[in-house]
């Protein structure tokens, strides 16, 4: 529709280094995708599944919607730069029984065959054209029909407390979710918006490729590779495309709040920056404070701030604050806890007893279930989990079926407030700990500790429950071995004064070690795993 209406109007700006590399109007998304749609369907591989790796932002939103146009199953996952993504991009291949890899980089190409299967088609998107014109490719196709249930892709999940899996998403499951989005953030034709994340990922992917598509605005790219090494072009793109919407993790606004310097900053004017959503990991409240005090002067006002609660089982989208309000900020027992807003459209939230699976009352923690046609499918080939994920029920209320998300939190008002995860919690003597809060703690605690490069658990040691911290130095102090014993006492100092915690151990690692997902979330299970195993590459003994 778009590409007969507006086939000249840009949907999507594609930025490299400080320049524009690339543009897609409608039309020419058109025509890529559906000349590339063709190529499948002579492949037979309607209804099968197809692993999308690019490293290429633009050949990689060509590739998805072509799959979504030919009823092939996409499967987006990460480039393989590090062996942990191998490994997890030739798991993600065989648990979703592949039969096709769109790529873009001549890494695939060294890639056993056996180790993917033999079945599965290689498809370059840098040469797959040969000799044929994409225009009269896409001439050829046919547009076919599909329903709300028809699976359009897997999104395999980071796997930040297990092995990840694949959710099944419909067509359906996006039209809502896409819904939900627009009406929580206020979306129109008219917005701007840019997006520095992984395109593999729900947030990227949904809230930045489709929800373009849904709404009909331009949105802008720039590599989440580029804002971790310069996070001040981030803001400075805001600021020259007079961006109306961006964010992600609160990685990212800790990132801003504490790398970019103040001459990076002249010039730049965040006033036309209203909708700075984050999501995706728990939202600290020191964050949000940081980030708003550091760039009050550039323009940016506070309530401009979109906490927001989502997850791939739920496409995507499930609570988002009202745009304009200032965050809602509640003290919790030893940390201040911002609310997640409220659910959109038909979504509805509920706070269960994890053990009883009944609701309670009111301000009560609490797992968080949610129910809504956002909800995905299940899991794919995996029918006992989503039996237990999916299909959850309150007792002695009708039967409708709840999502488990596994994280806690309480409603007050109608306002989702997002405590922690429901495995990750720390117990002492029967009182609960959320490891986020103590990470905070110790990262603030010391200039030598990296913003998100902290994981706290616990562990039986001597027939009780110790805490461990393991913490990412900055590179910088990796070679100051001498002050090294004053950091982890410094570590331990301010966990007891903030939280009345003692931490047992404290193993300082090297920068860029410690376990994270493919979309940048804290693995504390495997962290734990490889603290206990011995396998952390500490700079100590």
């Amino acid at each position: 529709m778009r590409a007969r209406e507006q086939p000249s109007k840009v949907a999507y700006r594609f930025f490299e280094g400080i320049a524009e590399t690339q543009t897609l109007t409608h039309h020419e998304l058109w025509v890529q995708s559906a000349a590339l749609a063709c190529r499948l369907v002579d492949l037979g591989l309607c209804g099968e599944r197809a692993l999308i790796v690019c490293k290429s932002q633009r050949n990689f939103i060509v590739a998805f919607y072509s799959c979504l146009l030919a009823g092939v199953v996409a499967v987006p996952t990460a480039p393989p730069r590090k062996q942990l993504l191998l490994a997890r991009l030739l798991s993600i291949a065989r648990d979703a029984r592949a039969r096709a890899v769109l790529y873009d980089f001549d890494e695939i190409d060294q890639i056993e065959p056996e180790s993917i299967g033999d079945a599965c088609a290689r498809l370059d998107l840098r040469s797959w054209q040969g000799n044929e014109n994409p225009a009269e490719l896409a001439t050829r196709f046919d547009l076919r029909d599909v329903g709300e249930q028809d699976i359009a892709f897997l999104q395999y999940t980071s796997g930040s407390t297990g092995t990840p899996k694949g959710v099944v998403m419909s067509h359906g499951n996006l039209i809502h979710n896409s819904e939900a989005i627009q009406l929580g953030m206020a979306l129109s034709e008219s917005s701007a918006v840019l997006i520095a994340l992984p395109l593999f990922h729900d947030m990227g992917l949904i809230g930045g490729v489709l929800q373009s598509m849904y709404v009909g605005y331009t949105t802008s790219f720039i590599q989440p590779a580029e804002l971790v090494r310069y996070p001040e072009r981030w803001l400075q793109r805001i600021s020259s495309l007079r961006i109306t919407t961006s964010g992600g993790p609160n990685f990212m606004y800790e990132l801003a709040a504490s790398h970019v310097r103040p001459e990076q900053m002249d010039g730049v004017d965040l006033s036309s920056w209203e909708v700075a959503f984050c999501g995706a990991e728990p939202i600290r409240a020191a964050t949000v404070s940081r980030f708003t005090q550091r760039f009050a002067s550039a323009g940016f006002r506070p309530e401009a701030f979109y906490p927001c609660y989502g997850m791939a089982e739920a496409t995507l989208f499930i609570t988002g604050s009202r745009v304009g309000q200032h965050p809602l900020v509640v003290r919790h027992g030893d940390s201040d806890v911002i609310g997640c807003g409220k659910p959109r459209h038909d979504t509805i939230v509920r706070i269960v007893d994890p053990d009883t699976c009944r609701a309670v009352k009111d301000g009560t923690v609490g797992e968080i279930w949610v129910s809504g046609k956002s909800v995905a499918q299940g899991y794919w080939m995996q029918e006992a989990a989503t039996e237990q994920v999916f299909r959850a029920r309150i007792p002695d209320e009708d039967d409708t079926c709840y999502l488990r998300t596994g994280d806690l939190g309480w409603l007050r008002d109608g306002e989702l407030y997002v405590s922690g995860r429901l495995k990750d919690l720390i117990i002492l003597n029967g009182k609960k700990y959320a490891p986020q809060d103590l990470e905070d703690t110790s990262e603030r605690c010391h200039p030598a500790l990296r913003r998100t490069g902290t994981a706290a658990f616990s562990v039986v040691a001597e027939g009780a429950e110790k805490v461990v911290v393991v913490a990412e130095l900055e590179r910088e102090w990796t070679h100051r071995t001498v002050e090294w014993p004053a950091i982890e006492a410094e570590i331990r100092a301010a966990v007891l004064s903030a939280h009345g915690v003692a931490v047992t151990h404290v193993a300082l690692i090297k920068p860029g070690t410690l376990a994270k997902t493919s979309s940048g979330k804290v693995q504390r299970f495997q962290c734990r795993s490889s603290y206990l195993a011995g396998e952390l590459e500490c700079v100590t003994a």
